[in-house]
């Protein structure tokens, strides 16, 4: 059987590297070529007749959307959205593309969308591209008018306890453990990740990481902290009739009220 020839476009370099490291795993695709925006997308295409392509939306000149705009019908490839959006546009990504991965994600999660579109380009049904297209902006155009409100996404897989998270942080992708993530503390618009040797800040939600890391082995016990249970040596009592939980190097992290029932997973 042929391998599946394979286009990354993105125009961050380190997320091509990384897609292209998870890419080269699979013996049914061959990466054939990369771009770092929407115009040299479009000649790679033309000569290189990738069966899928791996697209991320924002880029400086032209961007994913408009790039598959001018893409003739004949030569559409399957496409896995590689983006950041996390709300109007990936509800729309969804109801037609052949999935979408978002940033930052885990090996799981990027393995669901491989699975997923092999299937497509070996099953030969062609994704819609133009009807994603229209429904984004549709979608956008009218989220941002209030009109409506988009609906929720799939919930993404979970993540099991031995699989990595792949995040951003001072310049560089960090491929990290989920074992080595002792707890996330939120930060304004970042989260730090707590690990066994360091710390690392990387701009992304407390709702993100949580749905990307493993719930046999983190628990969310605080607004602002998510916890590795396997850290965790007794819970005890604070000032004021307030739960906190030690970990197994003398931390004391609180626990709200709110997520006090967490505490029965591991008390």
């Amino acid at each position: 059987m042929s391998r599946i020839r394979t286009l990354i476009i993105d125009d961050e370099r380190l997320a091509r590297r990384a897609v292209r490291g998870l890419l080269e795993r699979d013996p049914e695709i061959e990466v054939v070529g990369e771009a770092g925006d929407g115009e040299p997308a479009l000649a790679l295409i033309t000569e290189l007749h990738p069966q899928l392509i791996f697209l991320d939306v924002q880029m400086p000149n032209l961007s994913g959307l408009e790039m598959l705009g001018q893409v003739g019908e004949s030569a559409r490839p399957e496409v896995v959205f590689v983006t950041a959006y996390d709300q109007h546009a990936v509800a729309a990504f969804d109801a037609n593309a052949v999935d979408y991965v978002l940033k930052p994600f885990s090996d799981s999660r990027f393995s669901a969308a491989l699975e997923r579109a092999k299937g497509r380009v070996r099953g030969g049904t062609s994704a819609n591209v133009e009807k994603v297209v229209r429904l984004f902006l549709s979608q956008l155009q009218a989220a941002e008018a209030g009109a409506i409100q988009a609906p929720a996404p799939a919930p993404a897989p979970r993540a099991s306890e031995d699989e990595r998270l792949v995040v951003k942080a001072d310049g560089e992708l960090h491929f990290i453990p989920q074992q080595d993530l002792r707890w996330v503390e939120a930060q304004g618009d970042f989260v730090k990740l707590h690990l066994k040797d360091r710390t690392l800040f990387v701009r992304m939600t407390m709702a993100r990481i949580e749905k990307v890391l493993s719930p046999a082995q983190f628990v969310r016990i605080h607004r602002s902290t998510i916890v590795n249970m396997r850290c965790i040596r007794r819970v005890v009592h604070l000032m004021e009739r307030n739960l906190g939980a030690k970990l197994d190097d003398g931390t004391v992290l609180s626990i709200s009220d709110n997520f006090r029932s967490a505490v029965k997973r591991f008390s």
